[in-house]
């Protein structure tokens, strides 16, 4: 409520609707109080508001959460100007005379209590320091060498750094936690920041550190009385209300019309699209003229692909054919992304799947996953990486694929399998011998793949969550986001396509935790650090 005043007072004739998007994607920045709205950048919330909006709402939350030099106007009779004197002896002997005046509270003197107070609300986190002189020496040599620190000596930091943390501040908000980890990580990456092995920042790099500080903090207070829930609520549901979670990781959401076209020449564009595929029928994709079309009628799908409520798929597919094809999905996701997809998922594999595979054969001795390794008859690295994944974080492999028949037609599996509505690979056949694969969406066959390989159909499922603003499903989430972040490179500082929470474990039966993809990430890097040494 507070936050929605302070957004009032900048714009006070801002539609309801937008007043809940706007909440909405504060929340899922990070924002937990009004001291949190200092932090917000115009790029945060470009996509919500025009440009004067952004700049008087961005000008009020500076005026809201600093301290603000108030300008004093004295109101009462002025008083003559006294010299400033130096008493004498005698002078001050017969000042001690008069009797002392009770003090009354002032004009002046209530602003400086209001000064005062203002003073001490500022956050704590902008001044902490970290206590390195108490960190283990090893520690102190890896910050000096710029290398990772070894899993127990970090461990020992944290507890060093809670205890620190925690003479502010009994339980601290995640914010003010991330404020500190922030700091840590800029100034020594080398030794503490989350990185591809290729050193780029995967969700800008604190997100391990975080983890371990609050959860420390959290593991501190279980039985104490500071105990706190705090939920951002569940993310918006894609049909219902464009959130975050839509325009997460994407570089051009909706774009404006190229410069030469317009809204009538766009759609004639699109009718061409139409009367080309009723004429040379799917097929037709590779058409030249139909890949430039594609690329100048992108503002029109975005368009169409946003609208509220959210068009069915099949009324996509429709008005555009040839974005469901393989050659579609990808480039569509190229020019909404800036990743060439497919070619970015091979490099990563190449590089890095072995040293996950040789991860999971040395430091887990989990049973389902050593039973994934010593089953491992395919020689496709990519599919073993997935099921290595996917058993890690205690998600069914079906949460992502489905096998059907390798002769079997996209009306076969309409017809033979329980298609759910959130996005799923059909694998033709199986690893070792795959025919081809589908992808289907709301319940239904979409498109099939030209290339039969596995790793292609991963890539062509992927897209499709952020082409159409899909939420991972949370049968696959983890495994989903680990993608997105070690192999894609999609690194966002904040907020994410994955729910967060409890959920069931398909072996046990039970409700779990889910493992986090950070503290994965963080033990690879260690993985690796210690291999290469």
């Amino acid at each position: 409520n507070t936050i929605k005043e302070i957004i009032l007072k900048a714009l006070p004739n801002l539609c309801k609707d937008t007043q809940e998007k706007l909440v909405s994607t504060l929340v899922t920045s990070g924002v937990e109080s009004a001291e949190d709205l200092k932090y917000i950048q115009q790029e945060d919330i470009k996509d919500l508001l025009s440009v004067v909006q952004q700049r008087k709402l961005l000008e009020t939350f500076k005026r809201e959460t600093n301290t603000v030099a108030l300008d004093l106007e004295i109101t009462s009779s002025p008083s003559p100007a006294l010299p400033f004197f130096r008493p004498s002896s005698a002078s001050t002997s017969s000042l001690s005379s008069i009797p002392p005046i009770s003090p009354q509270p002032s004009a002046l003197h209530l602003v400086f209590c209001q000064n005062e107070q203002q003073n001490l609300s500022q956050p704590w986190t902008e001044d902490f320091q970290v206590p390195w002189n108490k960190m283990p020496l090893e520690i102190q040599t890896a910050i000096s060498e710029g290398k990772r620190p070894r899993p127990d000596k970090r461990r020992q930091m944290i507890r060093i750094l809670a205890d620190e943390v925690q003479k502010y501040e009994a339980n601290p908000t995640r914010s003010q936690c991330l404020t500190i980890c922030q700091k840590i990580t800029r100034q020594y990456p080398g030794s503490f920041a989350d990185m591809t092995p290729c050193g780029k920042l995967i969700a800008g790099g604190y997100s391990s550190l975080l983890s371990q500080l609050k959860t420390r903090i959290e593991n501190i207070n279980r039985c104490g009385s500071f105990r706190k829930y705090r939920s951002s609520g569940p993310c918006g549901i894609a049909g219902v209300k464009r959130g975050p979670t839509d325009i997460y990781g994407c570089t051009r959401f909706q774009p404006e019309l190229p410069p030469e076209e317009t809204d009538d020449t766009v759609e004639e564009k699109r009718q061409r699209l139409q009367s080309t595929f009723n004429k040379y029928g799917i097929n037709g994709d590779d058409r030249p003229e139909v890949t430039d079309l594609m690329e100048t009628t992108y503002s029109l799908q975005r368009k169409h692909i946003n609208e509220l409520p959210a068009p069915s798929i099949a009324d996509l597919q429709i008005n555009w054919p040839y974005l469901f094809t393989q050659r579609g999905i990808f480039s569509h996701f190229e020019l909404l992304t800036d990743v060439p997809l497919l070619r970015v998922l091979e490099l990563s594999f190449e590089k890095y799947g072995n040293t996950v595979v040789e991860y999971f054969c040395t430091k887990v001795k989990a049973s389902y996953v050593q039973t994934i390794l010593a089953q491992k008859a395919t020689g496709d690295l990519t599919f073993l990486v997935i099921q290595l994944l996917m058993a890690h974080f205690n998600e069914s492999p079906d949460g992502l694929m489905l096998t059907t028949d390798e002769y079997a037609t996209a009306a076969d599996v309409d017809t033979s399998l329980s298609l759910p509505a959130s996005p799923r690979l059909i694998l033709r056949g199986n690893e070792q011998a795959l025919a081809g694969w589908m992808v289907s969406i709301e319940g239904r066959t979409v498109f099939e793949g030209v290339q039969p390989t596995f790793q292609t159909g991963l890539a062509a499922v992927f897209a499709t969550f952020y082409i159409f603003n899909l939420q991972y499903q949370h049968e696959a989430a983890k495994t989903l986001e680990f993608i997105q972040r070690c192999f894609i490179g999609i690194n966002p500082e904040r907020g994410t396509k994955a729910g967060h929470g409890k959920m069931v474990c398909k072996r046990t039966g039970k409700t779990i935790q889910q493992k986090k993809v950070s503290t994965l990430i963080k033990n690879l890097m260690d993985f690796e650090w210690h291999f290469i040494q």
